[in-house]
C-alpha cells in the first residue's frame, strides 16, 4: 500500500469516527434531556457514560490531546454518579449538558482541522469539584517513578512490587458479524489502528469458508489472528475496540515472553468463541444501514426531478403525436412514469429526517428559558418520528426555537400568577407534530394568559402598524404580532427586547412554503400551528390554463372542480363576484384579473374549489384544465425573482415554464378586497 493510499483511508476513517461522535453527541443530549424526568434511572447514566467513553477511545486512536482529557475527565465525574456515590439533580444536569456543548466545540474544530477550543475554566472547576480532592487526570508521579505516554497523555503508572517489561506481547483474534460490513466499516481501519501501537503480525484463519456452493453473500466467515508487540498498555488496546460496537469480537490475552513463539495459537479461538458472529446477527433486530454523504443524496434528488422532466417530455410529444395511450408504446411510457415516481418517493424519503433532532434541542431552550425568567415549564413532545425533508428542518430550528422562548416569556404566567388564577404552578408546554393533507403540521401550545386582542389592537395603533378605530376580526388583530417591529413587551430582558420579533419566524418560515396560523384563548392559552410541505424539491398538482397560460395548482390545496355557470355568478361590489355553492356561497377570484389580463370571463368554464390551511373556500375560475400530474419544484427568487401570486415554478415536459400558483396569497388578496368593501359601506 502507497502512503497515499494510506493517507486516504486514514482520512476515511477519520470522517466514520466524527460521524459516530456526531451520533454519539445526540444520543448523549437526548439522554441527558431525558434523565431530568428519571434521575434514578440508572441506565440512563450507563448510556451517557458510554457515549462519553466512546468518544475518548475514538480520539485516543487518532491522537486528539485536547479532546481525550476533557472526555476523560468527564467520565471521571459520570464515573462517580452511576457508582451511585453522587446523585442526580437539576443542577447537574446543566453541568453535564454545557460539558456535552464543550465535547461537541471540541470535536467541530478537529473535524475542520483546527485546534484552537479551550474548554471554560468554570465548566472544568465544575467538573472537578464533583471529583473533590481527585484532579481531572491521574496525579503526576515522581520523578523516581516517571510516566508512560499513550497518544501523548500523561498518564501515571499503577504502582507494583515488580518492574513489567518494556515490552509487551499481545495475541487478538478477531471475528466480525454481517452487520460490520453493512454499516460500512472494514477491518483494515482496526489493523491500522493497532499498528499505531507497535508491531503486528497478522494471520487470516480462512478455514470455516464453505464451498462456493454454500457461501452465504451477507456472511463473514474469516478470522484475524494478531499479535502485536508493544511499550503501550492493555488499556490502550482496549480504547481502540471501544468505538468499534458489538458487531466485532475481540479475544485479547497477553503472550508470555517466548522469543522462538511467533504463531499464534489458535486455541483461544475455540475456548473464547461461544457464539459465532452469524447466529449473532440473526438475532439483531436493528436494520442495516449505510453511511452515505448527504450531498450524494442531494445529487440524486436532482437527478431524479431531472428525470422526471424528460418524462414529462416524452409524455408532451405522444400528445403532439397523437400516440394512443392504450398502444404498447403508451402502456411502456405509463409503467415507466409509475417507475419513476416510486423512485422519487424513495430517494424522497432517504433524505427525510424524524423531527425528533430538532425537539430534543428544545428541551433546553425551554429549560434555560424557564431558569431565566423564574418559571416553571413541564414540557411535552409528541409525534417525534413524525419525518421532514432536511432542507426543511434545517430552517425550522431557529424559529421553533424564537416561539418556545416566546410561549415562555410571554405566554406562561409566574407560579405565584398562575397560583392566583387557580392554575397549576407548573405551566404545561407541548409541542406536536403530524401529517395533515399531505403538509407537516408543528404545534406550539402553552396553557398560559393567551392573547389579550384589545392590548395587541393598542399596541398596533401606537406603532402606526394600523389606523385607529380600523375594523379588524380576531384572526386579524392576531396577526399583527407578525409585523415589524410589533412588540408587547414593556421592559427588555435577557430574553425578550433582542430586535427578533414574530415578523422574522414568519419570514423564515415563508422561505420553506410554510405557514403559521394562530388559535388563543384569553386566560387558557394558546396554539400556534405551522403548516410545512413535506419536501420542497417535487410538488403534486393540476396544470391549466388561463389566457393561452399554463399555471399549476397544488393538488393540496383543491377540495374540487366544477363546470362553472356563469349566470349563477353575481356582482358583490366594483371587481368582486359570488358564487352559490352547496348550502351558500363562494367569493370569486378569476385567473385572468389576478393576472391582470383583461378577458371575456363568459369564456371561463372551470371553476377550482380551493381551501386554504384554515379550511376557507373559494371559487378559482380558470379556462381549461391540462392534466395532473407531479412537478419538479424550482425557486423563483432563486432563478428569477419574486413574483407576488406565485410561489415556485416548474419546468413543464415541452421546455416552458409553468408558475406554481401561492393559494395563501389568493385568501390575502380576497382578504383585502373584503376590507375595501367594508370601507365602500361604511
Amino acid at each position: 500500500m502507497s502512503t497515499e493510499d494510506s493517507t486516504d483511508d486514514m482520512d476515511a476513517i477519520r470522517l466514520i469516527f466524527f460521524d459516530e461522535c456526531d451520533e454519539q453527541l445526540t444520543l448523549l443530549e437526548e439522554e441527558l434531556t431525558a434523565l431530568e424526568e428519571e434521575p434514578e434511572n440508572g441506565e440512563k447514566i450507563n448510556t451517557i457514560f458510554r457515549c462519553v467513553h466512546s468518544i475518548k477511545g475514538g480520539a485516543a486512536a487518532f491522537g486528539m490531546e485536547d479532546l481525550v482529557r476533557f472526555s476523560h475527565l468527564f467520565e471521571s465525574v459520570l464515573d462517580r454518579f452511576r457508582s451511585g456515590e453522587l446523585s442526580v439533580n437539576a443542577e447537574s444536569i446543566r453541568i453535564f449538558l454545557k460539558c456535552k456543548d464543550a465535547l461537541s466545540d471540541i470535536v467541530s474544530d478537529f473535524k475542520n482541522g483546527v485546534n484552537t477550543y479551550e474548554v471554560a475554566p468554570e465548566i472544568t472547576a465544575e467538573l472537578e469539584h464533583y471529583l473533590g480532592s481527585d484532579a481531572s487526570e491521574p496525579e503526576p508521579a515522581s520523578e523516581e517513578v516517571g510516566t508512560e505516554d499513550i497518544f501523548g497523555m500523561s498518564f501515571a503508572p499503577v504502582k507494583i512490587e515488580i518492574d513489567a517489561p518494556s515490552e509487551q506481547k499481545f495475541s487478538i483474534v478477531l471475528t466480525v458479524s454481517a452487520e460490520f460490513y453493512e454499516r460500512g466499516d472494514d477491518i483494515r481501519n482496526i489493523l491500522m489502528a493497532l499498528e499505531g501501537l507497535g508491531q503486528i503480525k497478522v494471520q487470516v484463519d480462512s478455514d470455516a469458508v464453505p464451498l462456493l456452493a454454500d457461501i452465504s453473500p451477507g456472511q463473514s466467515y474469516l478470522t484475524w489472528q494478531i499479535l502485536l508487540t508493544t511499550e503501550k498498555s492493555r488499556e490502550s488496546i482496549d480504547e481502540i475496540f471501544d468505538w468499534c460496537g458489538d458487531d466485532l469480537h475481540a479475544v485479547i490475552k497477553s503472550v508470555p515472553e517466548e522469543p522462538e513463539q511467533t504463531i499464534i495459537p489458535s486455541a483461544p479461538v475455540a475456548e473464547e468463541k461461544t457464539d459465532p458472529p452469524a447466529r449473532k446477527g440473526t438475532e439483531r433486530k436493528d436494520s442495516a444501514t449505510v453511511r452515505v454523504d448527504i450531498q450524494r443524496i442531494d445529487k440524486l434528488v436532482d437527478l431524479i426531478g431531472e428525470l422526471v422532466i424528460n418524462q414529462g417530455a416524452i409524455q408532451s410529444q405522444m400528445r403532439r403525436n397523437k400516440v394512443p395511450g392504450d398502444s404498447f408504446l403508451g402502456s411502456v411510457v405509463t409503467a415507466q412514469e409509475q417507475l419513476i415516481h416510486e423512485l422519487q418517493e424513495n430517494v424522497i424519503t432517504m433524505r427525510a429526517y424524524p423531527i425528533k433532532t430538532v425537539f430534543q434541542k428544545l428541551g433546553r431552550v425551554v429549560r434555560e428559558t424557564a431558569r431565566l425568567t423564574e418559571k416553571q415549564v413541564r414540557l411535552v413532545l409528541e409525534g417525534e418520528d413524525t419525518e421532514v425533508d432536511r432542507s426543511i428542518l434545517e430552517k425550522l430550528s431557529d424559529p421553533l426555537t424564537h416561539m418556545v422562548r416566546n410561549a415562555i416569556d410571554h405566554g406562561i404566567e409566574s407560579p405565584e400568577v398562575r397560583a392566583q388564577a387557580g392554575k397549576d404552578p407548573e405551566g404545561l408546554l407541548r409541542l406536536r407534530a403530524f401529517q395533515r393533507s399531505g403538509r407537516i403540521i408543528v404545534e406550539i401550545q402553552d396553557d398560559g394568559a393567551g392573547l389579550d386582542p384589545d392590548r395587541i389592537y393598542e399596541k398596533a395603533v401606537e406603532k402606526k402598524i394600523i389606523e385607529k378605530g380600523q375594523r379588524l376580526d380576531r384572526e386579524e388583530i392576531y396577526s399583527l404580532i407578525f409585523e415589524p417591529g410589533f412588540s408587547t413587551v414593556a421592559e427588555v430582558t435577557d430574553v425578550s427586547g433582542r430586535g427578533v420579533g414574530m415578523d422574522v419566524v414568519k419570514q423564515s418560515l415563508q422561505q420553506i412554503n410554510g405557514r403559521i396560523f394562530i388559535s388563543s384563548s384569553k386566560g387558557k392559552g394558546t396554539i400556534f400551528s405551522i403548516s410545512l410541505p413535506f419536501t420542497l424539491s417535487v410538488i403534486e398538482g393540476i396544470i391549466f390554463k388561463s389566457e393561452g397560460q399554463d399555471f399549476v395548482v397544488p393538488i393540496n390545496n383543491v377540495s374540487e372542480t366544477i363546470i362553472f355557470d356563469n349566470s349563477k355568478a353575481f356582482h358583490i361590489g366594483e371587481g368582486k363576484y359570488g358564487y352559490p355553492y352547496r348550502d351558500g356561497y363562494l367569493s370569486v377570484i378569476y385567473a385572468a384579473d389576478l393576472l391582470g389580463v383583461s378577458s371575456d370571463k363568459k369564456n371561463q368554464k372551470i371553476c377550482f374549489v380551493i381551501e386554504n390551511e384554515n379550511e376557507e373556500k373559494m371559487a378559482f375560475i380558470v379556462d381549461k384544465i391540462i392534466d395532473q400530474s407531479r412537478f419538479v419544484v424550482k425557486n423563483l427568487e432563486d432563478n428569477y425573482r419574486k413574483i407576488a401570486c406565485f410561489s415556485t415554478a416548474t419546468i413543464l415536459g415541452d421546455g416552458n415554464v409553468a408558475f406554481i400558483l401561492d393559494v395563501e396569497f389568493l385568501f390575502g388578496e380576497l382578504l383585502k378586497k373584503r376590507e375595501s368593501s367594508l370601507e365602500e359601506r361604511v
